[in-house]
C-alpha cells in the first residue's frame, strides 16, 4: 500500500501547484528513490512525453498488485453507508472510485452508484426531493403553455 499512499501525496501537491499531465510526470518521478527511481529510468525512455493518467497505469502495474486493485473494485462495487456519516461515506467513495474510473466516468453514473450506497432512510429523502423539483417543473411547463 506504500506505492497508492505515494500517488495520494503526489496529487495532494497537484493540488497546490497545479501543473500540465506532463508537468504532473514530471514532478512525480523527481520525488521517485532508490528502485522506484531505475524503473522511471527506464521506463521514460520507452514512453517519452508520458502523461499523468499513463504514468499512474504503469506506476500500479509495477508497484500495486493487480490482486489489490481488484480487491479495490470489489470494495467500490459492494460499498454501502453503514453505519458511516455521511461524510465518511463519501470520502471512502472517492477513494475507491479512483480504482473503477469505468464506473464513475460520468456525473450520472457517479451520482447512482453513491446513492444506491446510501441508507435507505436517506435515499428515501433525496427520492422525496428528486420528486418535488420534478413536480416543480412539470408545474412550470403547465403554465407556460
Amino acid at each position: 500500500m506504500k506505492a497508492e499512499a505515494w500517488v495520494l501525496g503526489i496529487e495532494k501537491l497537484f493540488e497546490v501547484f497545479p501543473c500540465t499531465e506532463v508537468q504532473k510526470v514530471q514532478l512525480a518521478a523527481f520525488t521517485l528513490e532508490g528502485e522506484a527511481r531505475r524503473w522511471w529510468m527506464l521506463t521514460r525512455n520507452v514512453h517519452p512525453r508520458l502523461m499523468w493518467d499513463r504514468f499512474l497505469e504503469l506506476f500500479y502495474d509495477k508497484y500495486f498488485p493487480q490482486s489489490m486493485r481488484d480487491k479495490k473494485v470489489t470494495e467500490f462495487e459492494t460499498l454501502r453507508q453503514g453505519n458511516k456519516t455521511i461524510a465518511e461515506y463519501e470520502a471512502q467513495f472517492v477513494e475507491l472510485a479512483r480504482f473503477t474510473p469505468h464506473m464513475v466516468d460520468m456525473d450520472y453514473k457517479k451520482a447512482r452508484k453513491f446513492e444506491g450506497g446510501l441508507r435507505t432512510a436517506i435515499l428515501d429523502q433525496i427520492n422525496v426531493l428528486k420528486l418535488r423539483i420534478y413536480v416543480d417543473v412539470l408545474e412550470r411547463v403547465v403554465i407556460a403553455e
